[in-house]
């Protein structure tokens, strides 16, 4: 049987939580990561007290209360923008990435969204594997091209060689 997570909006206090979750598989990405870009990997309390005002954090917790996962959503227009789907290191591979997504997606279309998009870099094969088994479509691949889209929305979001992934809900 499968174990399952509650989800919920995160609180303040669960944000170090969530950095220790980002970093665990920040070295996953070193190989293939421009060092400009190390700082959306190994964050730290500055990055949660930004990053906390301006997206929605959710955190998956396992039955005994441990935050497992966490994604976030932030709402552009008809799009939702998924920036950080993230797993404890020592909890993929359980279906939790999965619930993570749902989740983001039933949020979504409550709200009246067209569609779910994401960045990812394409050598970061077990996101891409779960992207794309979940239905997200790479829609993007030049840095004009993702960086261009929906009138710039993800400028500032956007991370050397990372491609753009698109979930159609409508």
């Amino acid at each position: 049987m499968k174990e399952s997570i509650d989800i919920e909006k995160a609180s303040m206090n669960d944000m170090g939580r969530v950095a220790e979750i980002i970093r665990s598989s920040a070295s996953w990405y070193e190989p293939f990561l421009a060092e400009k870009d190390y700082d959306q990997h190994y964050v730290d309390e500055k990055w949660a007290e930004d990053n906390f005002k301006k997206r929605n954090f959710f955190v998956g917790k396992k039955d005994d209360g441990k935050i497992v996962g966490t994604v976030t959503t932030q709402y552009f227009g008809k799009d939702t923008y998924l920036g950080y789907v993230y797993l404890d290191a020592d909890e993929t591979g359980k279906g939790f990435g999965k619930d993570l997504i749902k989740f983001a997606e039933k949020d979504s279309r409550k709200r009246g969204q067209d569609s779910m998009i994401l960045i990812a870099h394409p050598k970061a094969h077990w996101a891409i594997k779960a992207y794309e088994r979940y239905g997200f479509e790479k829609i993007a691949e030049k840095k004009f091209e993702v960086v261009s889209y929906n009138d710039g929305i993800l400028k500032d979001y956007y991370e050397e060689g990372f491609h753009l992934y698109k979930y159609k809900l409508a």
